[in-house]
């Protein structure tokens, strides 16, 4: 037996019968999850736990995705703590070292709210156990610290949690929000797991160092003086790393040599019922494992990078004995072996009638058919077809057989059918009967990160910044000044000719960051000159004249009446109700946006944006069959040949069962079936019609064209865009694009554009396992190997036209039964398309091509990337050319290697390693954030734009946008209004023991800017959430921002301090409203005794006596003067 299906409905079936353990070994990883995903298909997630580790590639990467190791961690904590479970390993993971169960266990700890402990001892102990120390946790296996607040993430939790202590006591225990950074809910206890599972014991840390340094010595009696000394080098390098406490990966390859016993996943699984997944395969895996894992080592040892007689993994046949384990192979091997006859179904109907010849072929042979089918177009398309045959089915829950002559009808979220020969039972599912790939969930992915954190827009010494008086300058330090004993805190901003403008905190409105091309350093403005002011009005000029371009389409657009769409019917939810998946909240949002807009009679035009894979095209689609309903026909608009085939193939798919007639027109249509097409557009026979450019040529003639859809519309030409301009007049029109476009710019654009964003990924979809790693050839070809030995596809980036071919011709002479394609930006653009469309249809093995894949390919079957050079791209494009792979259930990889003779510096480094960190789909919107956002603003405001963008940073330019809209659309410009401060001579800072500056400055931004009242109180929940208590100092900053706002929402004319007092003055506002002198007095009953209140001039006089408690005082007798505002004056008005 060698089906995955096979193997799994086997153990399924024997774990349904009696419930046990049991641990299956498969050859390699893509084989592992094959049948993990078969597992979870048959029994539930809760019972089938995957534990992977990647086979290994021969170079030492300085980073990786950490997915793997959070899912090995957790899966080993469950295996500790759960009975009858299923563990699926690969060989590498199987035969990985793993620390003593006693010691994974003594790692583990337990924290208790009302139990003392040494927050100290705790910090040491985390850090021992692997986890990386940070200001705020943003991803699974990070603990943070400050002051009394530790928050740790361990991989057994959904959400990180925050321990509060009060002295050596835990005050609370609290799970809280990853993203917001706010506490969701309270808890008692919580189990802490470790964060890696290379651990050691006390009594091994004292003990590897001498170990290290014992094997070190005898080398030197073999070596050359030069090689021992960089043999040396290494090792103190290793030993600085582990003194340290920084114990990653690295450290792994001498873990078999450091530690006195050996243990792997067989000794955690020790009374686990073993099952070995077609040894033959296992064999060979394991003398390639070996054999690969000595030569890299040996080849290190050579290079004096490790020390020899090192081991990565462990021999298969040390660890298990195969005569007392199951055992299942392809072959019948001896007399003894049971013989279980799983096969494969060789149909695929590729029409309903052809997947009923399936059922009835099946039927005939005396099988009991079960129909596995949790897509509800499908199940109720095969319901109305058994009826009409006259053919009896019934529901049958999971493995459960039928009575006899009937079909059973199943929900099992099956990948493929499958056929038992003996018991004459098949299972039958979407894949065969309607040639739909079925999703099976994958492994729930146990590394969790927040993005949100990494805001572009957060500053750190080094970085750009615009002042909006002052220029571009660059930010060195936040400063704390003290002058007559009160603290002010200052942004110190370097400018041209070094020299410095101090900038209190309480102007940081007017300060934001450059932001400008990736990698673009501007020119530093000089301190009192014109030169900014200058630049600015440029700018201002063209800001303007695109303002009233903008408006003037905009009033074009609502002055021409459109059609009102239908509203939803019966067809239409029957149509929504086919798609597989349940919507995202954001496709929610966006199709009820462009419902909204095609049900009013001004023409739609919506800009949708959403990351690669994120669901647009099926948003698109249900606008489509809108408009279809509503007697309208419906283009589709593709950039490329290869896209609009693939919205053509899905919308086949789609639209199927609905009597929706579908046409594609590209260049590799024939001429003949064009012209059927065209006509049949003409005559209206056809609904939705999908092409390139071609769609756009003057002999296309709709008969009555309601919705335009344009895919990536900043792709077309000039030309092109001019007859989409002339096309779009009076129909509604949807653009599709998966560049970001900024938030601000979005803003700035209500009213003159619409826009709808998808930012959240697909359920269970897999993030991208990247490595970034030095390149070398041979390791290249071992990569490349082994995806193609899992039946996958290649992408391979040479950025270099000019050595492009070479490469070609060397990865073909050393691998040549592969195919290998060729794409760059020289060829001709129908000759990109050819070797696009052949490397999709399976025909090339490996792509390699220059970064012009990194838009709008999708090729499911490609699973890996490997990008030479990758310290030369931008991170927007690193995060594009990513997104090329990932799109199917398999997991995929992307290899961003760099030159290893080339010495990194630090900006390349820091890229890779931000790219690596991002591994979650959708973090675009984060990582490439800037580059991707004027690129975004570049394709919708116009490319001659980008300059002025760049000349004064998006932030300003979109802030001049925004007042010139502002003025063309209320005919006014919008004087910034200077907010009324009191003065009030408080010591109201953020010391630096309670936050760090990248911190302070979100504080006080957050503190300073907070618009109301009720916002401020929850600013003040969260920074205590957060920080912990509020010191004195915080406090005064809180109350000061709370009067500013009592004294602004009371309508307080002015308020001033004085040396023994505090003066509040009332105006009109108070005045009018009758019978004010007893109301007043009323009210101010409590503070008499403090308090003088008078009247002359048309004003009332409150004085405060300063007391040792007149701020509180204060808050109140504003408070107060809130009420009577809120009160009397609502009932003047009434």
């Amino acid at each position: 037996m060698d089906d995955n299906n096979g193997i799994a409905l086997l153990v399924a079936t024997a774990y349904r019968t009696k419930k046990n353990s049991y641990l299956l070994v498969a050859s390699n990883l893509y084989k592992a999850q094959k049948i993990y995903s078969s597992l979870i298909s048959f029994l539930s997630k809760d019972i089938v736990y995957l534990f992977p580790s990647d086979e290994l590639i021969r170079a030492e990467t300085i980073a990786q995705s950490h997915e793997m190791a959070a899912h090995r961690l957790f899966v080993l904590n469950e295996i500790m703590n759960k009975d009858n479970i299923i563990v699926v390993a690969n060989l590498a993971s199987a035969t990985r070292y793993l620390p003593a169960l006693s010691l994974f266990k003594e790692k583990t700890f337990i924290l208790k709210k009302g139990q003392h402990y040494n927050l100290m001892e705790i910090r040491k102990k985390l850090i021992e156990s692997n986890y990386t120390y940070v200001n705020k946790v943003d991803q699974s296996l990070q603990f943070a610290l400050r002051g009394d607040v530790l928050d740790i993430f361990s991989v057994n939790n959904d959400y990180p949690v925050r321990i509060e202590f009060f002295d050596d006591e835990i005050e609370s225990i609290r799970y809280f929000d990853l993203a917001k950074q706010t506490s969701i809910s309270e808890i008692d206890e919580v189990t802490i797991l470790p964060a890696g599972d290379i651990l050691f014991s006390k009594n091994d840390k004292s003990k590897i160092i001498d170990k290290l340094y014992g094997a070190l010595e005898k080398e030197q009696e073999i070596l050359s003086l030069t090689r021992f000394e960089k043999l040396r080098e290494t090792i103190d390098e290793l030993v600085y790393t582990i003194n340290e406490g920084q114990i990653d990966e690295k450290l792994y390859k001498y873990y078999g040599f450091l530690i006195d016993d050996h243990y792997s996943i067989f000794d955690y699984c020790q009374n686990y019922t073993k099952v070995l997944v077609d040894t033959i395969s296992l064999d060979n895996s394991n003398e390639i494992l070996q054999n690969d894992s000595q030569a890299y080592l040996e080849e290190l040892y050579e290079t004096s990078r490790a020390l020899p007689r090192l081991e990565i993994y462990q021999d298969i046949h040390r660890l298990v004995d195969y005569r007392y384990h199951i055992t299942t192979s392809s072959l019948i091997e001896s007399p003894h072996a049971i013989n279980f006859a799983v096969r494969n179904i060789p149909f695929q109907a590729s029409k309903i009638s052809d997947a009923m010849n399936i059922i009835s072929s099946y039927l005939n042979d005396k099988y009991q058919v079960i129909l596995s089918l949790n897509n509800k177009e499908h199940l109720s398309i095969i319901k109305q077809r058994l009826d009409s045959h006259k053919l009896k089915y019934q529901s049958v829950k999971d493995f459960d057989l039928l009575e006899k002559d009937k079909i059973g009808i199943t929900s099992l979220n099956l990948s493929s059918g499958f056929a038992l020969g003996d018991e004459r039972i098949a299972y039958l599912t979407s894949a065969e009967l309607f040639n739909e790939k079925v999703r099976t969930a994958r492994f729930d992915n146990r590394f969790k990160e927040a993005t949100i954190l990494k805001s572009y827009e957060e500053l750190e010494p080094g970085d750009f910044v615009v002042h909006e008086y002052q220029g571009i300058g660059q930010f060195v330090a936040l400063e704390t000044l003290e002058t007559d004993g009160k603290h002010k805190d200052y942004l110190k901003i370097a400018y041209y000719g070094n020299e410095f403008l101090y900038v209190p905190l309480t102007q940081f409105q007017l300060v934001r960051k450059y932001l400008g091309k990736e990698g673009l350093s501007p020119r530093l403005s000089r301190l009192h000159s014109k030169d900014w002011e200058n630049t600015k009005k440029k700018a201002k000029a063209r800001v303007n004249d695109l303002a009233e371009r903008l408006m003037h389409l905009y009033i074009e657009r609502s002055k021409t009446k459109g059609f009102a769409f239908q509203e939803d019917d019966e067809f239409q939810r029957q149509f929504e109700e086919g798609f597989a998946y349940p919507l995202t909240e954001d496709q929610e949002k966006a199709l009820e946006d462009i419902k909204r807009d095609m049900e009013s009679e001004i023409p739609m035009d919506r800009l949708l944006c959403g990351d690669v894979g994120f669901g647009k095209t099926e948003v698109a689609f249900r606008a489509a069959f809108k408009a279809i309903l509503s007697g309208k026909q419906v283009a589709i608009l593709c950039p490329t040949t290869l896209l609009a085939r693939q919205h053509y193939e899905l919308a086949c798919k789609r639209f199927e069962g609905f009597d929706v007639r579908i046409a594609i027109l590209s260049r590799l249509i024939t001429r003949a079936k064009q012209n059927k097409y065209i006509k049949e557009i003409k005559e209206g026979k056809t609904h939705l019609i999908i092409g390139t450019h071609r769609l756009l040529s003057k002999n296309v003639v709709f008969k009555d064209l309601g919705l335009l859809i344009i895919d990536e519309e900043q792709r077309f030409g000039v030309e092109q865009k001019e007859r989409i301009k002339e096309l779009k007049k009076n129909i509604d029109v949807l653009t599709l694009t998966a560049t970001p476009i900024p938030r601000t710019l979005q803003i700035s654009l209500i009213g003159v554009r619409s826009m709808s964003k998808i930012d959240t990924p697909p359920q269970d979809r897999m993030p991208i396992q990247t490595y970034v790693a030095p390149f070398r050839m041979d390791i290249a070809k071992e990569l490349i190997e082994r995806e193609i030995g899992r039946d996958g596809q290649v992408f391979f980036l040479h950025n270099n036209i000019a050595t492009l071919y070479n490469r070609v011709s060397l990865l073909q002479k050393m691998m040549p039964e592969i195919s290998i394609g060729v794409a760059h930006g020289k060829m001709d653009k129908d000759d990109i398309e050819d070797v696009m469309m052949r490397f999709y249809d399976g025909d090339i093995d490996v792509l390699v091509a220059t970064s012009i894949i990194e838009n709008g390919i999708d090729v499911p079957n490609a699973n890996m990337i490997i990008v030479e050079d990758s310290e030369n791209y931008g991170l927007s494009q690193l995060y594009q050319i990513k997104g090329r792979v990932g799109r199917s259930n398999r997991i995929a990889y992307a290899y961003l290697m760099y030159s290893p003779y080339k010495k990194l510096n630090e900006k390349a480094k820091k890229r890779l390693k931000a790219l690596q960190d991002f591994t979650e789909l959708g973090s675009g919107y984060k990582i490439a954030q800037r580059d991707l956002m004027i690129r975004g603003a570049g394709d919708i405001l116009g490319p001659e734009q980008a300059g002025y963008i760049d000349s004064i940073g998006l932030d300003m330019y979109v802030k001049l946008l925004n007042d010139a809209i502002k003025e063309k659309i209320e005919g006014v410009i919008e004087k910034e209004e200077i907010e009324f401060n009191p003065v009030l001579n408080i010591d109201a800072y953020i010391p630096n023991t309670y936050a760090r500056d990248s911190d302070k400055i979100e504080l006080y931004q957050e503190i300073l800017h907070c618009p109301s009242l009720e916002d401020l109180l929850y600013i003040k929940e969260k920074t205590r959430d957060v920080y912990g208590r509020l010191p004195k100092e915080v406090e005064m900053l809180f109350a000061k921002r709370n009067i500013d706002l009592l004294a602004r929402e009371a309508q307080v004319v002015k308020l001033e301090e004085k040396n023994r007092f505090v003066e509040i003055i009332l105006g009109e506002s108070f005045i009018k409203i009758k019978g004010i002198g007893n109301i007043l007095f009323e009210s101010l009953i409590p503070y008499l005794a403090f308090v003088k209140i008078s009247y002359a001039n048309n004003v009332f006089k409150i004085q405060l006596d300063k007391r040792a408690k007149w701020i509180k005082d204060l808050e109140n007798i504003l408070k107060s003067l809130l009420e009577i505002q809120r009160h009397f004056v609502v009932r003047e008005v009434s």
